[in-house]
């Protein structure tokens, strides 16, 4: 930048300019159409499209008058010369309200098809004939010029057909889901469509995630669904303009380099405001938290870090405790990243360290018990007028099977939930129903080892939220991974997530209910295993190293329904603990995938073992 002064003034030049016509210079102009034997090229394109009107019939025939929404119609795909023209622009026609919805490159099955892109168009029934119109001017029909009439369109197109889900689907073919497989679809919506579109899935019974993107001529929505449930819609709903598959996923952040994470982390820190003096906290019994990532550091205080051993340290020596800070401030993280809104903090976080650090040794079994009344006792010691609920995701996976038996710690907790010994003081603790460690998962073995692997100590508590965990994370992008599919469907029990199936009547049902907790990938061959695309992004412990990280299974569950908790006593902050682990379970729903385990005819013992000892 220079550093001469600025204050001159700017010098005016008159009479020094010069008009003249403008002269076009050439080689502007659009290429020509190639080639045709004129009365060929029009018989063949007139069988397709007399063919694809026969199949246009049939579809509109077999509407199904119970879902159908929006104006009859069908689509056409083309395939359609390119070159500088862009002539299929104009196979859109606004009078016959006749839409491009899709433009992508034809597949390149033969080098001749290099120089040709798939376009596809909404048709409606009341301008089917129109394209064939088109296409006999060609073949009849001259201009002033003597040239074909519709020559610069019709003879660029090689080929046309009935539209499917394909057709629409502009993401690479690989990605395209298997006959019958679910996945998460990125739908882009026609203009002011979103009404149909919505309607229409309700009444298939589809997923929608509440999230949506507006653009000034596109609607997005994530919707679940296989192909054939797509090709339903197409079929009864004149709505979808593109399909994709989801994406968007943690590996995204995960694969950055250190310093764009940190870009990310501070352009969110920005956002954030952190939350009021006498906000409700979720005090945190785990491995420790570190404080001074940038992104916990607004709902920590540092005088709210404890620790039951003063040798161990308050700082969190192993990731989990800070993995589980991240969901309990932020929910999955990933949706809070994406987002330019400011994001406030309704709730603090609170931390005490109950597991010891290496080369200390670990805790005694028979004093987990006492641990965690001397965690509980530590932050209500230095402030015992803030409302806080209590989150532990640690289980005890060397003891005993215990089937629902009751033990020390479970008794210990329910004590400190219930406290019977004082007048209206009790708790609200969230623990997690623990994970199948281990052992390898195969998909054949799902859900069934799921249901013989028993819920873990002190989960068989009465009094506490036990959490287990389902999944919606189904969609695998990686090329890497190209091939694998998800352990468990959309909806259902994560694959790792423990179950009360095995434990006898008299013991509680177990979990309470289940929250995100990601998913396993398979080749179909070798074990399941954690893939970055189907886990929750979160916080990480070693901020120098890397800004976030990934976290899976009933941990995740638990930080979750933490989350979700403190928002509850937040905004109704003279709640009993007993209401809001109410409203938690008793506002719950089955999922679909849930529901069809269970046959037509459904006894009492099939829905206690099928349903509420697995999913709650």
């Amino acid at each position: 930048m220079s550093n001469r002064p600025r204050n001159l003034p700017h010098l005016y030049l008159r009479n020094n300019g010069k008009s003249e016509k403008y002269r076009p210079r050439g080689g502007g102009g659009n290429p020509p159409p190639p080639n045709r034997d004129r009365q060929k090229h029009a018989e063949k394109l007139k069988q397709a499209i007399e063919e694809a009107i026969v199949n246009a019939n049939q579809q509109l025939n077999t509407r199904e008058p119970d879902i159908a929404v929006g104006e009859p119609g069908f689509y056409l795909e083309f395939q359609i010369q390119a070159d500088k023209a862009n002539i299929f622009e104009k196979l859109a026609n606004k009078p016959k309200k006749i839409e491009l919805v899709s433009v992508k490159p034809s597949p390149k099955s033969s080098p001749e098809q290099e120089n040709f892109v798939q376009a596809t168009v909404f048709v409606p029934e009341k301008a089917k004939e129109f394209f064939l119109n088109k296409i006999e001017q060609y073949n009849d029909e001259e201009t002033p010029k003597g040239k074909p009439q519709n020559e610069p369109l019709i003879a660029r197109v090689e080929t046309l057909q009935i539209g499917t889900v394909q057709s629409l689907f502009t993401d690479d073919l690989s990605l395209f889901p298997k006959s019958g497989q679910a996945i998460w679809w990125e739908v882009w919506l026609r203009s002011e469509h979103s009404e149909s579109f919505k309607e229409i899935s309700r009444r298939l019974n589809l997923q929608l995630k509440p999230q949506q993107l507006s653009f000034p001529e596109r609607e997005i929505f994530l919707v679940m669904a296989n192909e054939q449930q797509i090709e339903r819609i197409l079929k009864n709903c004149d709505a979808i303009a593109e399909l994709r598959k989801a994406k968007d996923t943690p590996s995204i952040f995960m694969g950055m380099p250190s310093m764009e994470q940190e870009d990310w982390v501070e352009e969110l820190r920005e956002r954030v405001l952190p939350p009021q003096e006498d906000a409700v906290a979720v005090c945190l019994l785990d491995t420790g938290v570190n404080w001074r990532h940038r992104l916990i550091e607004p709902g920590l205080d540092i005088a709210d870090l404890h620790t039951c051993e003063p040798n161990w340290g308050i700082i969190d020596h192993d990731g989990h405790g800070t993995q589980m800070a991240g969901l309990i401030l932020y929910s999955d993280l990933f949706h809070a990243v994406q987002t330019t809104d400011r994001i406030t903090l309704v709730h603090r976080l609170e931390s005490v360290k109950i597991l010891p650090p290496d080369p200390y040794p670990a805790n005694d079994p028979q004093l987990y018990g006492a641990i965690t009344e001397q965690a509980v006792s530590l932050p209500e010691i230095q402030n015992p007028r803030r409302k806080r609920i209590f989150c532990m995701a640690i289980t005890n996976p060397r003891e005993f099977q215990n089937r629902g038996l009751p033990s020390s710690w479970s008794a210990a907790i329910d004590q400190l939930c219930f406290n019977f010994d004082e007048d209206n003081f009790r708790r609200l603790i969230i623990i997690s129903a623990g994970n199948i460690r281990d052992r390898d998962i195969h998909t054949s073995d799902y859900p069934n080892l799921n249901d013989v692997e028993s819920i873990e100590n002190p989960g068989q508590a009465w009094n506490a939220l036990v959490l287990g965990a389902y999944t919606e994370k189904i969609n695998i992008t990686h090329p890497d991974f190209q091939g694998w599919e998800a352990v468990a469907p959309c909806g259902d029990l994560s694959p790792r997530s423990r179950t009360s199936v095995s434990w006898d009547n008299q013991w509680p049902i177990r979990p309470d209910v289940v929250f995100e907790g990601g998913n396993l990938a398979s080749d179909g061959q070798n074990p399941a295993e954690n893939i970055k695309e189907l886990c929750l992004l979160t916080t990480s412990h070693i901020s120098n190293v890397r800004s976030f990280d990934f976290m899976t299974d009933t941990s995740c569950a638990t930080a979750l329904a933490s989350y979700m908790a403190a928002r509850i006593l937040s905004e109704k902050p003279k709640y009993w603990p007993e209401t809001i682990r109410a409203l938690i379970v008793h506002s719950a729903e089955w999922t679909t995938e849930m529901l069809a385990h269970l046959p037509k005819k459904t006894t009492q013992v099939q829905k206690r073992s099928l349903l509420l000892r697995r999913y709650g």
